[in-house]
């Protein structure tokens, strides 16, 4: 009898475990459903302050918006027709569309690990987006520092070179800047497996390379939805 006390006991604290509540969908605009583990039909967000457990999949339709905060205050955005997987109380992945994260340092703690595709980024106390395309992604950091990492083999990191502009010019006027160019990124090309972002910048990584690239305007823009909650 006491075997199956105990028994019973663990399934329930299993299942506390399990279902851990790691966040809420505190906004939301247009159609947002969540699909939870053994569960046919997804719940359909009609309410803000929406659990999320662990596990859960959030996903977002056309011109909809999901506002999630995390019990430890970091907060992340959904952009319409994106999809975010909740591994555990530490790890989300963000599989689909446009995702924004403004992540909480958590003291000494290894902050939460955001995965999207085959890379993990480490992340503590910072502002990022995870922009995805079929055929790679784009990472526009805003604030903090982030460690992206290649769970596939190595990345080949290509770095760019700043010229003064007097020899960007002597270049431009003989033709040969852009072979210039070329060269120079030829010359700073290296194999890593990981590799550090800081504030401000951004990278395009397809194929296994990855290639520095300016913010746009409307991504500047987009970051204005981390302080709407």
């Amino acid at each position: 009898m006491w075997i199956r006390y105990l028994f019973i006991i663990f399934v329930v604290l299993f299942s506390h475990i399990y279902a851990q509540e790691v966040g809420k969908i505190v906004q939301y605009e247009g159609t947002v459903k969540v699909y939870r583990e053994k569960k046919v039909k997804p719940y359909k967000v009609n309410e803000p302050d929406f659990p999320i457990l662990v596990k859960d999949i959030i996903k977002t339709k056309t011109g909809s918006l999901a506002f999630i905060s995390f019990v430890d205050n970091s907060k992340i955005v959904l952009t319409e027709r994106s999809t975010l997987i909740v591994q555990s109380f530490d790890t989300v992945a963000a599989e689909k569309g446009r995702v924004l994260f403004k992540i909480e340092k958590r003291g000494r703690l290894k902050g939460l690990k955001v995965k999207a595709k085959s890379v993990v980024i480490g992340v503590k106390g910072t502002k990022f987006i995870v922009d995805m395309a079929e055929d790679g992604m784009n990472i526009y950091l805003k604030e903090g520092r982030i460690s992206v990492r290649s769970l596939v083999g190595e990345f080949i990191r290509y770095k760019q070179k700043e010229i003064s502009e007097f020899e960007k010019f002597k270049k431009e006027q003989l033709d040969e800047y852009e072979e210039y160019k070329r060269d120079l990124e030829e010359e700073f090309r290296e194999f890593v497996k990981e590799f550090e972002m800081v504030g401000g910048t951004a990278v395009s990584i397809k194929n296994g390379e990855v290639r520095d690239i300016k913010i746009p305007f409307f991504i500047e823009k987009e970051f204005e939805l981390l302080d709407r909650f």
